[in-house]
């Protein structure tokens, strides 16, 4: 990983996905736990409920809803590597956000028991990417799951320039 982690680090064409029906946090967790389980996995059951009981157990700490309609749920799991998926819901849920407004752009995050560094840089590159107006109408204007995609690239792609001007200015 370099020293920037970027959004392609932790999503995949494969990860993200337009327009999920969840309904509720708790259907969203659960279709998120399956989605995200290795398919090579031995016990997948095992796994996905593993995802689920941390994600919800980590939610009791605190609702990760940003405000804006954002949620960041993350959580640390037997997992070889930090990895996410993204995800725009049909409907917009109740989430507990701060500005009490309900949730429909969702970043889940599964982070290796051990792991500290990458965490803290994953959270702090999803907290750029959604504090922008303009970004979030970017990932909302989006249509399909490939366009979703190629929108969150074209943003971190604008977060690393901003991140380089700094540097050389």
């Amino acid at each position: 990983m370099s020293d920037v982690l970027t959004i392609s680090e932790l999503v995949s064409p494969q990860s993200v996905h337009y327009g999920l029906d969840a309904g509720s946090r708790k259907r969203l967790f659960q279709t998120m736990a399956e989605a995200l389980v290795d398919p090579a996995a031995l016990d997948k059951e095992e796994a996905v409920d593993e995802i689920y009981d941390a994600l919800v157990e980590r939610e009791r700490l605190g609702s990760t809803a940003l405000g804006d309609g954002v949620a960041i749920p993350h959580c640390r799991v037997n997992c070889p590597r930090i990895a996410g998926a993204f995800y725009t819901l049909a409907e917009p849920i109740e989430y507990e956000a701060p500005d009490e407004k309900p949730v429909d752009l969702v970043f889940v995050l599964l982070v290796p028991k051990e792991e500290k560094n990458a965490h803290i840089a994953a959270l702090q590159r999803l907290a750029q990417l959604f504090s922008e107006a303009s970004h979030l109408a970017g990932l909302r204007g989006a249509q399909c799951n490939a366009s979703l995609f190629a929108e969150l690239v074209r943003i971190d792609d604008t977060l690393s320039a901003a991140n380089l001007d700094r540097r050389s200015a």
